[in-house]
């Protein structure tokens, strides 16, 4: 409504010389609006989280399925005899990757993790340009292949199994948190590895011991990460990143060499440890949970390993009993999706580790 050169609002009414200032105003509040819902939204996805892992305890034990008198567990109810002093066999130093140097807010709290419980660790971020620069001087028969992948997880998978090859330490997907200090691991073995949950594997693709390569510590200059470098090269054409450099890829490449080194022990210094899941994945994806209740649903259609992991699943215990056994949990929120949106925008990486160590850079 215009009366004489003003504009009149019922909320704000403005002249025509106050008018930007005002629509400033109005553009901020919108802004300052629109970042609450988001932090709102986002504190309750993760109550929703939470409370998904603690319901889904209570549902699956209320499967109706029939008790396995002779069920032998999947999952372990104690820790193994871990040292805790002693020379690390593996570098005290955790690699974590990103697009860049600015890395979402969501992240923060995560990474942080890392530097809480690791205090005198060396901290690396390896950014799209940092992994270049490293294959280009280092690995230059990688490149061409590197470059050739048509989704940036195969290069973000194929780049950790390089910097724990050439330097050595813990790689740690950006959505692992820190709960307890993994000095004990690196002290006793040379190099370990981490596998799912055991329903993962068991419900998707009837077989045990999926190997997962979101947390992986080792020496530089192991074989098996050698190993593992040569033959990207020979899975670069499948279709799936599982098979190609992921959890599928990586679990092949085990199996391969514990038939070919046999007597390397797990102490060895060429042996590689497979942790058990409760380690670093006490929990499940939740996106996995619906399918997985509905396959228990059909108990008697499934395979004798798939009704055992009904049975596992419907003994599930509680967050807290798994936590207790745990060095990390993974939050499952896939960050290598392309339509991956993190709505808290961004922070540098320098802001979060001021000694933050990045390939290439001199300061």
């Amino acid at each position: 409504m215009h009366w004489r050169g003003q504009v009149f609002s019922w909320k704000y009414p403005c002249t025509w010389k106050m008018l930007h200032h005002c629509r400033s105003f109005r553009d901020k509040s919108t802004v300052g609006t629109l970042l609450v819902g988001v932090l709102v939204l986002l504190a309750l996805h993760w109550l929703i989280s939470l409370e998904m892992q603690q319901d889904e305890v209570a549902r699956f034990a209320a499967l109706r399925i029939p008790d396995d008198p002779n069920f032998v567990p999947f999952r372990i109810s104690s820790i193994e005899d871990l040292p805790t002093k002693g020379v690390p066999r593996i570098p005290r130093r955790i690699h974590q990757t990103w697009q860049s140097a600015m890395v979402p807010t969501t992240l923060q709290p995560w990474i942080e993790s890392w530097i809480k419980m690791h205090p005198d660790w060396e901290y690396w971020l390896w950014t799209d340009d940092s992994a270049r620069e490293l294959l280009k001087h280092k690995y230059p028969s990688l490149l061409p292949v590197f470059e050739n992948y048509s989704e940036n997880i195969r290069r973000a998978d194929t780049l950790r199994y390089v910097v724990l090859h050439e330097y050595g330490g813990v790689y740690a997907d950006m959505d692992m948190e820190s709960l307890k200090p993994l000095d004990p691991l690196i002290i006793k073995y040379s190099c370990f590895l981490g596998q799912e949950p055991y329903e993962h594997s068991i419900m998707d693709t009837n077989f045990q011991g999926l190997v997962i390569n979101a947390l992986m510590g080792c020496r530089a200059g192991h074989p098996f990460f050698k190993m593992v470098i040569n033959i990207l090269p020979d899975f670069s054409h499948m279709w799936n990143v599982l098979d190609s450099t992921g959890p599928h890829f990586l679990t092949y490449a085990y199996r391969t060499y514990s038939k070919t080194y046999p007597d390397y022990s797990l102490n060895h210094e060429n042996g590689v440890y497979l942790a058990p899941a409760e380690y670093f994945y006490p929990t499940s994806d939740t996106q996995k949970f619906t399918n997985m209740f509905q396959m228990c649903q059909n108990y008697y259609k499934l395979t004798p390993l798939q009704q055992r992991g009904c049975q596992s699943l419907k003994r599930l215990k509680p967050l807290a009993d798994r936590f207790s056994l745990a060095f990390t949990v993974h939050h499952w929120i896939h960050t290598y999706l392309t339509n991956k949106v993190f709505l808290r925008g961004s922070i540098a990486i320098k802001e979060i580790v001021p000694k933050v160590i990045i390939y290439g850079e001199t300061s």
